[in-house]
């Protein structure tokens, strides 16, 4: 294969592997919280609190490595190959460097965390517990994301597909043993998750040098590095910025759950572990367009670039939809899988019943902003971003201290950020603004 050659041009064959990848590692999250909520509601009611903290390095830093895919992707349509493992090199480094910087603030602040979030002291030994073991998997993830942004950029997703498939496999057996042999309780779960991200690290470093045989070399590299620098911070920057900010906003209206107790916390947790099907359909179509948008982009297919944007908002909507329906109806069955608690079930069907109308709004919201990066217009996403992120929070804290808030409240107040968020990213499309923008002929 040519060195910097696009495996395929096929929407479904880029997308199928990302999904099913995708849908393994929701499914590993499922299975992590199955056991959780197997040594207790409390326990996975206070990891559930805890996620935020975690999405803020498992978010951010595979969105800022996905920066690597944007940039080499354009750097390929343009045929710039000489800047395509400058970019590599230097998007694992900075990964890396993330994952490590992020691993070692939890372990320095693991005690302290809950607290600040408002957990009693019990709920924080379990939260501590927690974020002392799991901290070590950004050390393994930095090095694992850049590399499959190696395999992305050059169409090879069905590798990702299978080492994910592995990884599920080594997690499950991982978590059965140390759960249910050596009784390590929440730190079982946890260390079942870091051990299964430094496999995956060690086997997307075969597949890429081995495999793929893409060589690094260091002689001269950093004056080649630079050059590459300003559009890696132009995308990574803003992308960056958007999730890190929403993890910051999903900490602070966690402590808001957690002073409403156990059971608003569980519900919200379980009806949330229930949304991971669709998200992960919208982050594998948003990822599997990304590289076909930008290898466009960089070969100035503007016309094929909208029609793609267009076609995967549409399936996004429409799989986001059934799927709400269809857990909404058997939302008994669902959440039995985690609790037999008879109010936290109830509770739980109602904020599924929301899900109905801002799950829709949430994928096109995942492929705006995943599009609008990819093409050039990042500024647009992140200030729309920013905005709703933040202009949320005062308003939840004001209803919920004056007037008492419910997590069904809550979730309604949810539905509507993501509902107009979806409008606006519409129009920004629409617009065409986005065409004049683009690097590949920096």
């Amino acid at each position: 294969m040519e060195s910097n050659a696009l495996r395929t041009e096929n929407l479904f064959k880029l997308t199928w592997p990302i999904f099913l990848q995708n849908t393994t590692n929701s499914a590993v999250m499922f299975v992590d919280f199955v056991f959780f909520s197997y040594l207790s509601d409390t326990i996975a009611g206070t990891v559930g609190q805890l996620l935020p903290v975690f999405w803020m390095g498992a978010f951010v830093i595979p969105v800022f490595a996905g920066t690597g895919i944007s940039v080499a992707s354009q750097y390929m349509g343009a045929n710039r190959s000489e800047k395509v493992i400058p970019t590599y090199i230097l998007n694992l480094g900075l990964s890396a460097s993330l994952g490590t910087l992020y691993a070692g603030a939890l372990w320095i602040f693991s005690d302290e965390i809950g607290i600040w979030l408002g957990m009693s002291p019990s709920l924080n030994a379990i939260g501590s517990s927690y974020l002392s073991t799991i901290c070590f998997y950004f050390i393994f993830m930095g090095v694992m994301v850049a590399y499959n942004a190696i395999l992305s950029s050059k169409g090879m997703t069905h590798w990702l597909m299978y080492t994910s498939f592995a990884i599920a496999g080594v997690n499950l057996l991982l978590n059965s043993l140390f759960v249910f042999v050596f009784d390590w309780g929440v730190k079982g779960v946890s260390f079942a998750s870091v051990c299964s991200a430094a496999v995956s690290m060690a086997i997307g470093i075969w597949l890429v040098h081995r495999k793929l045989r893409v060589a690094f070399y260091l002689k001269g590299i950093w004056s080649e590095v630079v050059t590459v620098f300003r559009p890696m911070l132009r995308i990574g920057i803003p992308n960056v910025l958007e999730p890190f900010s929403y993890s910051v906003q999903q900490t602070i209206i966690s402590s808001f759950i957690i002073s409403m107790g156990v059971v608003s916390m569980a519900a919200h947790n379980y009806a949330g572990r229930m949304q991971m099907f669709q998200i992960s359909f919208g982050f594998s179509l948003a990822q599997a367009s990304q590289i076909l948008m930008a290898h466009w982009m960089g070969k100035r297919r503007f016309e094929d670039v909208n029609r793609l944007f267009w076609k995967v908002i549409s399936s996004a909507m429409a799989v986001a939809f059934i799927n709400c329906i269809l857990v909404w109806r058997y939302s008994d069955w669902f959440l039995s899988l985690f609790t037999d608690d008879p109010y936290i079930k109830e509770v739980g069907r109602s904020l599924l019943f929301i899900s109905i109308f801002f799950e829709p709004a949430r994928a096109v919201n995942i492929i705006g902003g995943f599009s609008l990066r990819t093409v050039g217009d990042a500024r647009f996403s992140l200030i729309v971003g920013m905005l709703f992120i933040w202009g949320i929070v005062p308003f939840i804290y004001g209803i919920n201290h004056f007037y008492g808030f419910t997590i069904v409240g809550m979730w309604v107040c949810f539905a509507a950020d993501e509902i107009i968020r979806c409008l606006i990213n519409l129009w920004r499309w629409q617009t065409g603004k986005w065409k004049a923008m683009g690097f590949g002929d920096d």
